[in-house]
């Protein structure tokens, strides 16, 4: 085998391609895996030598297998080559290309043995400069660690030979390239907008609320009607009428009176549809791009098609009617149609109904994340059936009436949302009464199931005859009424609760409940309370949550605690159950001293809680604490550790002070005895100059800066000195006053002055140097802009004209200067050459 040092037959273009092949050679060998590694460990190699000359050579053999005098023979084999190794190509393209260069040097080393005389190295010389090239190639190939690796001796044929351009020999791969789509970044929503959407919500939720209870107020008042009752009665067979006027005979006759005629109303309306129900907030989202003013009718449309138009649309008492005459309707109509026949027939009757309105809860992200599908641009399997990413609206289909009717009148059906109460005289209670399904006095039938989305329980109102107002009669029909009050509205904070806010529905319910309240009103609400204490038990650990009547311990908020453990009502997964009375409120010492308490002589606090730092002392304090390892606390202590705050009376007209010189009074029973509290900002001043003893009033805190800052409200003085301080306080605002108008007539006046003197300087000025139109109209102005105090007489006039102010009479000019001159005051420049300025008096020089 020829040395490196050796004279050999090479052109200029292959000395090109060489170097180019070298350095692939390079970076290929430097990207071998482990793979490479265990095949040429379990194969035999071939090694030619273990000198540095050899492992040189394995690089050279390229050169000569470039040489464009190779044999026919040679070239099949080394194709043959070349398509087993483009098998592997798929599988490690680097590690291919390596096993490709030792192929082809094997196959040039045989070539050498058999026949060196093939090789022409007599035609060319290696010039120093190459000889250069040689030694610094071989240097980088003895950095270069290598292995051999077996070629298989089988040759699979059915790969194709990789296309190799016209202009170069070498082999040309085509890269494979992986494309991985990165997942889109679910973007959080800020505290800004959660906190916009929750109000939203709610307001949307307490606007549906308003407009429910409006709509069944509509209704009521259709039902009272006697127009309507009339009609009622045309369409009552007489056995019934007769029957009902026997219903005051006794409590049997009453009931059987009822009884009879929802058996016949049973049979006399059919039902073609349910009526109002609860619709989650996510099924509106497609009117987001509809306008609610202008594409009025649009809207219905796409309701009906979505099978969301809920209920009838009865607009005046004569469709109402008319409802009564063609014998059917939906659920909620019959109701009605049915509380006006009771009251046609003289029975004491209330709509009762209950409100579906949009929740107002913003669902969890679980609810909230839809079901993955494919979206238009995925691309799809040959054997994969298309998906359609947004389906359309579901097709109303049209139904059996008769199988509706039957459905809904069923005894195990869904309870409505509209019944009717009666009032039963004999036990004087408030009878249920269930038209649809037929029900009479059954008001645990109306609670609808847990897992039905489409009726919730949590407003249920009654409207009486007499049209005032309603009352709310949830507590009679709902099982849990702690989750009903949880879903009527948004329980108040702390802070809220602290600073006297009043929930939503409070504020509503006083203005619609009823105003007339008599013996049968006060027997009803205590019912209902009697009620509320026999609520049945939770029979989950999540309803046991601020419910009225039962507490868990591991429910207990930061400033809760059980006054006694002894009072066990029962248990739940091995957990006590305590009444609600055994859990008491606790406060720090500020808290309390801000309600009128202080805390008793020898009490310990009952609790411990972490203390929030929220002032730079307390952040200290905290701080310091860390250093030590322990965490600040603070005591908290009970209503029954504290008492009363009784502060020290006035003694000689002397206030008493705290450590600040104020007196504390956050509630009207921490005044000190003798003293009076003139609540009046800034009459200290006056109590100062009076000598008065006084001391400023502390009624709040409020943090700012991270510092606490009291917040004051006048002065406290005796209660000897409240009167003359008042009196002296008026004597004040009223010079005060008095000097205030004075410098707002001042300014008044001098406004006027500069205006006058304003236009009278601009009348001048278009007297003497404009045409004398602009004076007459300045003049007028002037006059009536002055307010006529008094008729004036004929000397006051003529002294007037003897001493107004005249300007001075400049003499005669041309009759061209006047022209030239009459647009403005001032020189035009074409006919002077003087630059501008006033008109100089030239007759008087």
């Amino acid at each position: 085998m020829p040395k490196r040092g050796t004279k050999r037959s090479i052109n200029k273009n292959d000395q090109q391609e060489n170097q180019a092949s070298k350095r692939r050679t390079t970076r290929s060998s430097t990207r071998k895996t482990d793979s490479i590694a265990e095949s040429s460990s379990q194969s035999s190699p071939r090694r030619s030598s273990t000198t540095a000359n050899n492992k040189r050579r394995q690089k050279s053999p390229v050169e000569v297998v470039d040489d464009s005098r190779r044999s026919t023979n040679e070239v099949d084999s080394n194709s043959r080559i070349k398509k087993q190794k483009g098998k592997q190509l798929a599988h490690n393209q680097s590690d291919l290309a390596e096993e490709f260069m030792e192929a082809e040097e094997h196959d040039a080393k045989g070539l050498l043995e058999e026949d060196p005389q093939q090789l022409n190295l007599s035609s060319a010389v290696v010039t120093d400069e190459d000889e250069d090239d040689d030694e610094e190639d071989s240097d980088m190939d003895d950095s270069i660690d290598w292995e051999d690796v077996q070629v298989p001796d089988t040759i699979d044929t059915s790969i194709e030979e990789t296309d190799l351009p016209a202009t170069q020999g070498e082999p040309q791969y085509k890269d494979v390239e992986v494309v991985f789509e990165a997942p889109r970044a679910v973007l959080k929503k800020s505290k800004w907008q959660n906190e916009y959407d929750r109000n939203l919500r709610e307001a949307i939720h307490h606007t549906h609320v308003m407009f429910l209870i409006g709509h069944f107020m509509i209704r009521n008042r259709w039902c009272a009607s006697k127009e309507v009752q009339a009609v009622c009665l045309s369409v009552i067979p007489d056995h019934i009428q007769k029957q009902c006027e026997k219903k005051n005979e006794s409590e049997k006759s009453f009931e059987k009176s009822v009884k009879w005629l929802m058996t016949w109303w049973k049979e006399y309306f059919t039902l073609v549809g349910t009526g109002l129900r609860t619709r989650a907030y996510k099924e509106y989202d497609f009117l987001n791009n509809v306008d609610l003013i202008k594409d009025d009718n649009s809207i219905k449309e796409l309701l009906e098609k979505r099978d969301m138009l809920d209920g009838e649309e009865i607009q005046t008492a004569t469709d109402f009617v008319d409802k009564l005459v063609s014998k059917e309707g939906f659920r909620d109509t019959s109701a009605e149609l049915f509380v006006a026949i009771l009251r046609a027939l003289s029975f004491d009757t209330r709509l009762v109904c209950s409100l579906q309105p949009v929740p107002y809860r913003i669902p969890s992200a679980k609810q909230a994340q839809p079901s993955s599908q494919k979206t238009e641009d995925t691309p799809e399997g040959p054997n994969e059936k298309p998906r359609f990413p947004i389906r359309g609206p579901r097709i109303k289909l049209e139904s059996d009436p008769t199988t509706v009717d039957q459905e809904l009148k069923a005894p195990n059906a869904k309870p409505p949302t509209v019944w009717a109460e009666v009032y039963n005289p004999y036990t004087e209670q408030w009878i249920c009464v269930d038209p649809i399904r037929g029900s009479y006095n059954k008001r645990k039938s109306m609670q609808p199931g847990t897992g039905d989305r489409r009726n919730i329980m949590s407003i249920v109102l009654a409207f009486s005859n007499d049209q005032d107002g309603c009352i709310d009669v949830t507590r009679r029909y709902a099982a849990n009424m702690a989750k009903s009050l949880r879903l009527r509205e948004k329980e108040l904070t702390k802070r809220e609760k602290e600073g006297g806010f009043k929930s939503w529905w409070e504020g509503l319910y006083n203005v619609i409940q009823r105003k007339k309240w008599g013996r049968r009103e006060i027997q009803e609400q205590d019912e209902l309370e009697k009620l509320n204490s026999r609520e049945p038990m939770p029979t989950s650990m999540g309803e046991f949550k601020n419910h009225p009547l039962y507490a868990l311990e591991r429910h207990l908020k930061k400033f809760e605690v059980l006054v006694s453990k002894d009072q066990v009502l029962g248990h739940i997964r091995g957990e006590a159950i305590y009444p609600r009375s055994s859990v008491k409120t606790v406060h720090t010492p500020e808290t309390w001293m801000k309600q009128g308490r202080v805390i008793k002589d020898g009490e310990q606090p009952v609790k411990h809680v972490n203390a929030r730092a929220v002032t730079m002392e307390k952040r200290r304090a905290q701080e310091l604490a860390k250093q030590e390892g322990e965490t600040l606390k603070v005591a908290c202590y009970g209503e029954w550790q504290t008492e009363a705050y009784r502060p020290s009376p006035v003694v000689d007209g002397i206030v008493p002070k705290n450590a600040f010189g104020r007196v504390d009074l956050f509630t009207p029973e921490m005044l000190p005895p003798g003293a009076a509290h003139i609540p009046i900002n800034g009459i200290a001043k006056i109590a100062r100059k009076l000598g008065i003893n006084y001391a400023e009033a502390t009624v709040d805190f409020e943090f700012v800066k991270r510092r606490s800052v009291p917040v004051s409200l006048g002065i406290v003085v005796a209660k000897e000195n409240e009167q003359m301080l008042l009196e002296a306080w008026e004597e004040h605002e009223h010079t005060e006053s008095t000097k205030a108008i004075k410098k707002q007539e001042k300014e008044v006046y001098g406004r006027w002055r500069k205006l006058i003197l304003g236009t009278v300087i601009k009348a001048r000025l278009e007297r003497d140097y404009g045409n004398g139109t602009t004076f007459s109209t300045a003049t007028t102005t002037v006059s009536s802009a002055i307010p006529e105090t008094e008729p004036k007489t004929k000397t006051t006039t003529d002294h007037h004209n003897e001493t107004q102010w005249r300007p001075p009479t400049n003499k005669q000019q041309p009759q061209h200067d006047r022209r030239d001159i009459s647009n403005g005051g001032f020189m035009p420049d074409d006919d002077f050459p003087a630059a501008g300025g006033f008109l100089p008096d030239e007759e008087d020089d």
